[in-house]
């Protein structure tokens, strides 16, 4: 077997096993240095993604018009400041901050930014669910007990679930959405 030049890394060819897993390779120097450059490549991955992150983050706090685009609302520099370092230490998505703050769960307060989702609403949220539902069973019974030829009893009963459906996910979306959001973050 051709042994690897010593010091020129560059021209090194690493055969990585097609073999079962069960078979222990003997060849103790290409293992290490097999995991070696995996755990490089693998921290240089991270380095690189960590680096354009922090270079976005930073775009995004010192430039009023990234910010808009990004998050879809405007606040002053010291909230954007405050709003980036909840994100990273909640991990919230951008997009869950676009809801929170249309819900109107983000407080912009002295303190910087802070989750104010009510739970009030989440229960209210599944209280209109639940009466949806209800609807939906009362639509279906209402179907059982029709007339009207088949075909058209069916259409109309998928339109009015569609409709029933689409609502529900809405006052999901709205209501109890934010408030679930915020109990993840109390939790880690």
């Amino acid at each position: 077997m051709k042994e690897p030049p010593e010091k020129n890394w560059n021209h090194i060819v690493i055969p990585f096993s097609r073999r079962d897993s069960t078979v222990i390779e003997h060849d103790t120097d290409r293992q290490q240095l097999k995991s070696e450059v995996l755990a490089a490549v693998r921290e240089g991955a991270a380095m690189a993604d960590a680096a354009a992150f922090d270079e976005w983050d930073r775009q995004v706090i010192g430039d009023e018009r990234a910010f808009i685009a990004r998050f879809g609302f405007d606040r002053p520099r010291c909230y954007r400041e405050s709003l980036l370092r909840l994100k990273h230490a909640v991990d919230l998505t951008d997009r869950e901050i676009r809801l929170m703050k249309f819900t109107s769960s983000l407080r912009f307060g002295a303190h910087g930014v802070q989750l104010a989702a009510s739970r009030g609403i989440a229960v209210f949220g599944r209280g209109l669910i639940g009466l949806l539902g209800l609807q939906m069973l009362e639509a279906w019974l209402l179907a059982t007990r029709s007339t009207e030829p088949a075909p058209i009893l069916i259409l109309k009963l998928a339109g009015v679930a569609f409709m029933l459906m689409a609502m529900g996910w809405c006052v999901h979306q709205l209501y109890v959405q934010p408030w679930l959001i915020q109990r993840r973050t109390q939790e880690q």
